[in-house]
């Protein structure tokens, strides 16, 4: 719609400037569309004029080099229309910018008033030629300027041209301006509400989940340590009684067992939903497909090696490790491709993420994902180390020594 829009204001002041000459220096002998060079160039610079009101419409913030870059051309575009043509096509200019800061009744006052202007202006400097002329000249072009009859001999024509020109020009582009400001204002509050509604599901997911682990510690942990509490309580009272006071004691180190089989599960019940009933090689490919069509960077996974199932906890930090290593390449790198490789070596797992973005400054930075990242890292015994130079991407590698996966049976007697 926006492009549609832009294309037909374009075209309504293109065909204009194709019919009527510019005001010369000389006498002109040909129409602008009569002329292949100035055709060209009137063609190409609409193309220009409107990839700028597309690229200025666009959703999102607006940097200081943007604003300035917007009102140089726009100061470029009036000069030519009032030195080349007549003023009024460079003041119907004035409703377009003026609709970003004020409202439409306002606007549409302006038009009003730059109506009355061109009537004003067309008794000051009287409109060189009118288009029953420019149309009478035909595809020949061959009547001399000079010849032509002006419009001191035609006043209402002249009159009524400015006033019928004024008034559509400048309507007609409030019109199509209010027509892209509220599709532009449309879209970005979708994208507001669509990010709202994002952060509402995962706060909710989270509540939830927050809900249903405190449940299932109350009906696990926390009664399997009263129980030990109630045990040890009854041994006390029973420390004169050595068979009953064993008897206490031997249940409460069966309840503690318990709790800690239940604490084991529970830790095996946390793993990720997207290392559910798959491995990791292939929940980090679905994971690395998920962001590629999210954040529209291209994205190679590499697997090496002999790929075995890993500690949970392993899994879980590799597994978050990469999320954040992606997410710090969407925000940060202004990257266009990323790679995630994987390597199954005797004794330990390998993994890289890097990036062809513009680098970390300093390499070292000590932000809170990357401090986290290492955390997580370190605490599973591994090592991870960020390469990065300005201009030629980061590399994030990360290094696991492999321990034992234990089994259910093994949870179950702990």
């Amino acid at each position: 719609m926006v492009v549609v829009l832009t294309a037909l204001n374009l075209f309504t002041v293109l065909a204009f400037t194709l019919l009527v000459p510019a005001r010369p220096l000389e006498v002109p002998t040909l129409l602008p569309w009569q002329d292949p060079a100035q055709t060209a160039w009137r063609l190409g610079a609409a193309l220009a004029l409107m990839g700028v009101v597309v690229w200025a419409v666009r959703p999102g913030q607006r940097g200081a080099w943007e604003f300035a870059l917007l009102i140089l051309i726009g100061v470029a575009v009036v000069a030519w229309l009032s030195q080349n043509y007549l003023p009024f096509l460079a003041l119907g200019l004035i409703p377009v910018v003026a609709r970003y800061w004020m409202p439409l009744w306002a606007v549409l006052l302006i038009v009003l008033g730059l109506g009355a202007l061109s009537v004003w202006w067309a008794q000051r400097e009287p409109l060189q030629i009118t288009f029953e002329i420019v149309l009478s000249q035909g595809p020949q072009g061959n009547t001399a300027w000079g010849a032509l009859p002006t419009p001191a001999e035609y006043p209402n024509l002249s009159l009524a041209f400015f006033i019928f020109i004024g008034f559509l020009y400048s309507g007609y582009a409030l019109l199509t301006l209010e027509l892209l400001i509220r599709e532009v204002r449309a879209r970005e509050e979708l994208e507001r509400t669509r990010r709202e509604l994002e952060q509402t599901s995962r706060q909710a997911g989270i509540l939830e989940e927050r809900q249903r682990l405190a449940r299932e510690i109350h009906d696990t942990l926390a009664q399997g340590f009263a129980s030990i509490v109630v045990q040890l309580e009854a041994a006390e009272m029973a420390s004169e009684n050595e068979t009953s006071a064993a008897h206490y004691l031997e249940q409460a180190r069966q309840a503690a067992r318990e709790g800690l089989s239940e604490a084991r599960r529970m830790v095996w019940a946390l793993r990720p939903e997207i290392l559910e009933n798959t491995s990791l090689p292939e929940a980090l490919q679905r994971l690395l497909q998920r962001w590629q069509q999210e954040s529209g960077i291209s994205a190679e996974f590499t697997l090496t090696g002999d790929p075995r199932p890993l500690h949970p906890e392993l899994e879980v930090g590799l597994l978050r490790v990469a999320q954040e290593a992606l997410t710090n390449i969407r925000k940060h790198a202004r990257a266009r491709h990323a790679t995630l490789t994987l390597s199954y070596l005797d004794d330990l797992v390998l993994m890289d993420v890097q990036d062809d973005g513009v680098g970390l400054l300093p390499p070292t930075s000590g932000s809170f994902g990357l401090r986290s990242m290492r955390e997580r890292v370190e605490a599973l015994g591994g090592q991870m180390t960020v390469e990065s130079e300005p201009g030629l991407g980061t590399t994030l590698a990360v290094s696991l020594p492999l321990y034992p996966q234990p089994s259910m049976q093994e949870v179950k007697t702990l």
